[in-house]
Formats: structure tokens, C-alpha cells, sequence
């Protein structure tokens, strides 16, 4: 269910019912009790946290939005820039004309008056040679037919187009050698066409199909031939498709976001810095960013910093950032200004990568209650908020560990050997350029910076938009998929699940139904699978709670690709744990070489995202215990007596 801060937003708090009345500065709501009137101050922070977390339940749901205006469509715009300075001067010959009849009140039928009409006008104005009367009651007429539009007086040969006088067998030829020599892929050039098409003629001449007096068809003629084409079509034919809309691109008005939130840009950026792993010290690769922005203000909404490649997970990781409350993440990390980016979006706009594409994706916008949008291929100017900021990136002043483009004669440093800064100072420095920086760098279009644009949109739209609990953001924002229920329960990824609530749809349905799952991409140790019979959830926990908890969906992917490709025992749970044991020793050895790919492999067996560093995690990798042996409490251990043994020698023997 989706509430917005607003007023009217009726709350139940034990048996009180409170009502939010108004929204003071600094992001305090004011609540008063609907039998006593007394007022209550919540904070924005503090009013989110107790509606998810059940301590003010929301009676009354949200207000209908106001409808805005319907927009009106410009006038038509008439530019007279484009004229000559004769025909500028023919013009205001012939309007002058016109506009006497029209102080005179002379109609174009009356021609006596209107000769007289020019016989005043020319001679106040020194006019020697005077239109007559016919010409005049013309310019008259049109300018009437016209509703007094002053184009309808320019001349007519200023629109002529004067006919093609070739031969229209040679005609004919000059499109056929064009189309073979000119709009093709080979992109030959102009000069060639015209020596193929000289070629065509006098094999034309000597088969008589055109006479031999006919002329050579020059240079230029080609040229306004090919321009005659239109540039999107020249462009795909000899470039493809690609460029010529590249090329040809235009903006569109019903593109453009109007308000913040209304449009919400995704994308993912390798960056150019390799870090260094927290515990060991080793250089570990270029992480990837997932970034979301607000296209009305620039402002960006989250980030997600992993090293998983793009993913869902990622997707998931960013939208989660992007909507929740920030006040605590950012509580610590000294910074100047808020980050005030929270709250559901309207629409997101994204690329067609396969994790756009993919179920996952599709389900949580959908529980979400989101719109996607999906450019077309290689066009990144319809996003282009989001492809401005990656470009930003490159200006930061870390210069230890920057990947750089390889130049001839230049003397490149190795980043991996020069790396110097760690993946959690990596994720607290793009916070605060993210908060501090960019925000408040001015956007000269709109004359103001990110910030204020997106708190100022803020003040003036309905109150965003959040989900009533926690559990409900896990749910919606978490991966899915299609999964078999069986007599043992659900297995996934090797790992069973099991659920009280799977012997009632099993006794019901039978064994062999496929259920939609959905799981927390940050903790796989609980699987919320869909009731067939409605739309309830059952949370199924994973039978082997020792290897399962708290394990992430890529550590436990790596896991089972490291016991496939180096051990061959069966899947069970002792061998996964040995398994985590073995691959944590493996990539966690400091003195061991490691290329690479191994490196960055370390970096996805640690789970190193944005997500832990934000939240105060420890980066360290979690490491099965050893099995213990646990005594009941009333054991007592009874001190026994140490037997003595007989001691020889086989060197006396």
C-alpha cells in the first residue's frame, strides 16, 4: 500500500486516531488527535519509521491528486528574418499600398477610388513609377483571403521551382548509378559516382538509347540531386541506421519531465579507479556504478557501487537507495548538506540491457507501481541526465589508480600496481561529491542548482509517495522467479526450503505447481513464495540455517561455481560449507598471486556494495564456524584419575 505525508492522512495510534494537519519547515508534520485537538510534532524520518514499522497503522489512504490544465498550444510564429533585403523592400512597397485602401475604407471592387488611393500614395512617398490599380486590388484581395498575414504579399517566384530539363532516360540513369555507386555502405565518394555515371552515358549512347548529341550531365546537377535526398536517408544508407539517427535526433516536448520525481534515469558506469580491498590490501579491480536521477533537477536520487557486474541486483540495490529515507545513512558521514532524495518516482527510463528486460525487474516495478520506460538502441540522448553525470566522474582529483586511455609515445603507470584507495573511502567519497558537489554545482539552462530545483519541485507537487512498511520495499524490490513445488518443498539453487503452509497446497493442488518466489538478493536465507489461491505470501526459511543465513545471492552463485569446478562431491550442506571455508581461504590469502579476475572475484565472494558501507557493515567476509559439542548445563564433569602405563625400550630388547 502507497500513503503520501499529506493532509487528511488519517493514522490509528493504539485507540487514538490522529490527522495530519500541516507540514512546518525543516520537514516537521504536525498530527492532532481527532477527538482533542492536541497537536503532536513528528519529524519526516521519525513519522515514516512508525507507519513501517506498525506503530501508526493508516486508516484513510491518500487524497486525489490535482488534475493540472490541460496546456494550450502556442500561436504560430511568423519569422520574416529569412527574407532578402529585396524582397524585404517589395514587401513593404506593396503593404503600403494595401494598407492605404484599408485607412480609406476602399474595397477592392471600388477601382476609381483606388486609383486614387495610389495616386496620393505615390505622390506623398516620391514614387515614380505607381502600381495600377489591378496590381493593387490583387495585393488587396490576397492580403484579405490571408487574414491580413503579410506573407500572402511576398512573390510567388520566391516558391518556384524551376523544372528538371534532362532527359528522362538520363534522368533515370542518375538515380540507378547513385544507387549503386553513391548511397551505399562502401562510402565511395561524389567524384566516383559522377566518373561511373559518365561511364553509363556513353555506354548508353553507344547502345542509341539516348541520342549522341545529348550532353554529359555535370558535377554540380549531381550534387543538387543527392541533396534533393533527405539527410536521414543519405546518412542510413551510406552509415546505417544508427548514425543517421544520431545525426538526425530531435527532442520532443512530451519527453520532458515538468516536476521532480515525475522521471527517474538508470544506468550503470564502470568507473576508472581500481581499489583495493579493506582487509588485505590488494588491488581488486573497477567497480560498477548504478546510478538513479532525477531528469526534472539532476539530482541524484541513489547509487549502488558493486563489483557484480550489471545486474538485477544492482537495479535493486539502487532503487532500494533511492527510495528509502536517508537521514541515518548519511548521519555519520560529516556532510554539509542534506541528501533529500526519497520516495517512489512516477516513471523510470532506462537503456535495454537484459536486467531491464529480465522478470525480475518487470515484477518489481510492477509491485512498485512504477512506469518503465525503454530507450531505443543507441540512443543515449533520451537519457540524458544520467549519461551528463558519468561524464562528470572523470574530473574528480583521485589520480592514484586511474585507468587512462593508452596514448602512443606516452608512458602509461600501471593503476593496479599505484592503486591507493580503499572500496568503503571509495563509497564515502562518491557520497559526499554526490551531496556536496554536485548538487550544488548550477545548471546554466535553469539558472539554479540541482538542490534547489528539487527541493523547490518538492514544495510544490502532492507529497511523494512510500510503501507502508519495510518488509513490503524487501518484498517489491527483491529477485523473482518461477519456481517448482515439490513433495520435499521448493529448491532453489540447490538449496531446499521448506514451509508449514506447502502441506496445505500440496493437499490441495498436488506436488509439481510452479509458484512465483521472490527473495532478498542481500540474504537468501528466506524465500516468500505466492499463495496460488490469492495474493498472500508464505516465507519459506532454508533447511541448512548455518551456510543459507545471511549469505547473498552472488557469494552463494560463486560458491556452488567453485565447488562444481573444483570438487566433485554432491551438493549437500556440509560439502557447501566446506566449500565457503575453502574459497574464503582461497581469495582471502594476502600472500598468494592472484591475476585480475581473481581479484575481483574476491572483491564478489566479500559483498562488497555501497549498500554495507552506508549501513555500517563490516566488509569481512562471513566464515562457517566449526561445529561445537554443547553440554547440557547440569552436566557435571567428574575429575577422573590418570591409570599409570608400563614404559620399555626396543634398543634394550
Amino acid at each position: 500500500m502507497r500513503f503520501g505525508l499529506q493532509a487528511g492522512l488519517a493514522l490509528r495510534f493504539g485507540q487514538r486516531t490522529l490527522e495530519v494537519v500541516r507540514e512546518l519547515d525543516g520537514g516537521i508534520y504536525v498530527l492532532e488527535d481527532v477527538v482533542t485537538r492536541k497537536p503532536i510534532e513528528y519529524t519526516k524520518k521519525r513519522l515514516i519509521d512508525e507507519i513501517q514499522s506498525g506503530k501508526l497503522s493508516i486508516i484513510v489512504g491518500e487524497a486525489p491528486r490535482v488534475e493540472g490544465s490541460e496546456a494550450v498550444e502556442p500561436p504560430t510564429v511568423m519569422d520574416l528574418s529569412t527574407l532578402t533585403d529585396k524582397e524585404r523592400s517589395n514587401l513593404d512597397f506593396r503593404l503600403l499600398y494595401v494598407k492605404a485602401l484599408q485607412k480609406k475604407n476602399i474595397s477592392c471592387g471600388q477601382r476609381e477610388k483606388v486609383r486614387e488611393a495610389i495616386k496620393a500614395t505615390a505622390e506623398r512617398h516620391g514614387h515614380e513609377k505607381p502600381p495600377s490599380a489591378s496590381v493593387v486590388m490583387l495585393w488587396a484581395r490576397k492580403y484579405r483571403n490571408a487574414c491580413s498575414n503579410v506573407l500572402a504579399l511576398i512573390d510567388g517566384h520566391r516558391r518556384r521551382r524551376s523544372p528538371r530539363r534532362l532527359n528522362e532516360v538520363v534522368e533515370r540513369a542518375i538515380w540507378r548509378v547513385l544507387k549503386r555507386s553513391y548511397f551505399t555502405l562502401a562510402c565511395r565518394s561524389l567524384q566516383f559516382a559522377h566518373d561511373d555515371l559518365l561511364r553509363e552515358l556513353k555506354t548508353m549512347r553507344t547502345a542509341a538509347q539516348i541520342s549522341k548529341d545529348e550532353p554529359d550531365v555535370p558535377y554540380s546537377t549531381l550534387q543538387r540531386r543527392v541533396k534533393s535526398v533527405d539527410l536521414y536517408q543519405r546518412v542510413a544508407s551510406r552509415e546505417g541506421v544508427a548514425r543517421a539517427r544520431m545525426v538526425c535526433r530531435t527532442a520532443f516536448p512530451e519527453g520532458v519531465a515538468t516536476y521532480a520525481l515525475q522521471s527517474v534515469q538508470i544506468d550503470h558506469t564502470p568507473l576508472n579507479w581500481v581499489v583495493i580491498c579493506d582487509r588485505t590490501g590488494l588491488p581488486l579491480g573497477r567497480p560498477l556504478l548504478t546510478v538513479a536521477i532525477c531528469a526534472y533537477s539532476g539530482y541524484i536520487l541513489g547509487f549502488y557501487l558493486s563489483f557484480y557486474g550489471p545486474g538485477v541486483t544492482s537495479v535493486s540495490g539502487v532503487l532500494r537507495n533511492a527510495i528509502q529515507v536517508k537521514d541515518d545513512l548519511v548521519a555519520g558521514a560529516g556532510l554539509k548538506n542534506l541528501w533529500l532524495a526519497c520516495g517512489l518516482p512516477d516513471e523510470i527510463v532506462v537503456d535495454n540491457g537484459l536486467e531491464f528486460h529480465s522478470f525480475s525487474f518487470k515484477t518489481m516495478a510492477m509491485a512498485l507501481g512504477l512506469d518503465l520506460t525503454f530507450c531505443r538502441v543507441r540512443t543515449p540522448w533520451l537519457k540524458p541526465q544520467v549519461e551528463r553525470f558519468f561524464s562528470t566522474l572523470n574530473t574528480l582529483t583521485l589520480l592514484k589508480g586511474k585507468i587512462t586511455k593508452s596514448i602512443a609515445n606516452v608512458l602509461r603507470i600501471d593503476p593496479y600496481k599505484y592503486a591507493a584507495i580503499t572500496f568503503s573511502d571509495l563509497v564515502q567519497g562518491l557520497l559526499m561529491y554526490i551531496v556536496d558537489v554536485h548538487s550544488q554545482q548550477p545548471n546554466w539552462h535553469k539558472m539554479a542548482t540541482s538542490h534547489e530545483l528539487f527541493s523547490e519541485s518538492i514544495a510544490q507537487i502532492p507529497p511523494v509517495q512510500f510503501l507502508s512498511n519495510l518488509d513490503e520495499l524487501k518484498l517489491a524490490t527483491g529477485m523473482s522467479k518461477t519456481l517448482t513445488l515439490g513433495k520435499g518443498g521448493i529448491e532453489m539453487m540447490g538449496l531446499p526450503f521448506g514451509c508449514v503452509d506447502f502441506k496445505d497446497i500440496v493437499n490441495k493442488h498436488g506436488s509439481g505447481l510452479k509458484l512465483l518466489c521472490k527473495w532478498d538478493p542481500d540474504d537468501i536465507f528466506k524465500l516468500h513464495v505466492l499463495n496460488p489461491d490469492g495474493f498472500t505470501w508464505h516465507t519459506a526459511e532454508c533447511r541448512w540455517k548455518h551456510y543459507a543465513q545471511g549469505l547473498s545471492f552472488n557469494q552463494h552463485r560463486l560458491i556452488r561455481e567453485f565447488r562444481r569446478r573444483e570438487l566433485s562431491s554432491p551438493e549437500r550442506e556440509e560439502s557447501l560449507l566446506d566449500s565457503k571455508l575453502a574459497l574464503h581461504n582461497h581469495w582471502m590469502d594476502a600472500t598468494s598471486k592472484r591475476g585480475r579476475a581473481d581479484a575481483v572475484q574476491a572483491a564478489r565472494y566479500q559483498n562488497m556494495t555501497s549498500s554495507k558501507v552506508l549501513a555500517g557493515q563490516s566488509l569481512e567476509p562471513s566464515v562457517p564456524e566449526s561445529p561445537r559439542i554443547v553440554l547440557p548445563t547440569d552436566t557435571v564433569i567428574e575429575d577422573m584419575p590418570i591409570p599409570a602405563f608400563e614404559s620399555f625400550s626396543y634398543a634394550n630388547a
